[in-house]
């Protein structure tokens, strides 16, 4: 089932996500994670957490594979993880710089410097506890969704001129959308 993706500047994108308790793990935990992977291929993306589909738990689905088919597009499905509080157990102090973009922040992309290595603890669906040790791109997508389980989005992370713009440019084409279905 598709969720609908939240998008800036939604309130619910900057709560700090709780941690899922032990009596809601199981089969439907699983489901929501399914639902949530079946949305990020969807629209289309590589990672979506709890709180951009308004579930204020800490979630994470991502498809951290790099492998790619005959036509350079991605191989869907080979890596997705589906993560239940994650923690990071180390950060590297070297860097590595990626250009970002956001299924909450659309048409926004950026620059930043992350960890270049990282590992991670977290729970599967129905409690059983993993550990990965993600580098370069595939950390960069974890990172990235754990900042949203903390309330941050890539909005956060830039200049306050750039999130104005944006947020300009967002509002100015909501307007535009209420004023052409206004007129139908």
């Amino acid at each position: 089932m598709i969720i609908p993706i939240l998008f800036e500047p939604n309130p619910l994108l900057h709560q700090k996500a709780r941690p899922v308790r032990e009596d809601e793990f199981g089969a439907d935990l699983e489901r929501r994670l399914r639902d949530m992977a079946e949305t990020m291929y969807a629209a289309p993306g590589v990672g979506l957490a709890g709180p951009q589909v308004g579930d204020l738990r800490r979630l994470i689905v991502v498809d951290l594979t790099e492998d790619r088919d005959d036509e350079g597009r991605r191989k869907k499905g080979e890596a997705l993880t589906l993560m239940v509080n994650p923690i990071f157990l180390s950060k590297s102090k070297e860097v590595f710089k990626w250009e970002e973009g956001c299924l909450s922040v659309p048409e926004f992309w950026e620059y930043f410097e992350r960890p270049k290595y990282v590992k991670v603890q977290y729970r599967d669906p129905y409690g059983g506890t993993h550990e990965l040790d993600l580098a370069d791109y595939p950390g960069v997508i974890l990172q990235h969704e754990m900042d949203h389980l903390e309330g941050i989005t890539l909005l956060d992370r830039v200049s306050r001129l750039k999130k104005t713009r944006y947020l300009k440019k967002v509002k100015k084409f909501k307007q535009r959308l209420e004023e052409e279905e206004a007129a139908w």
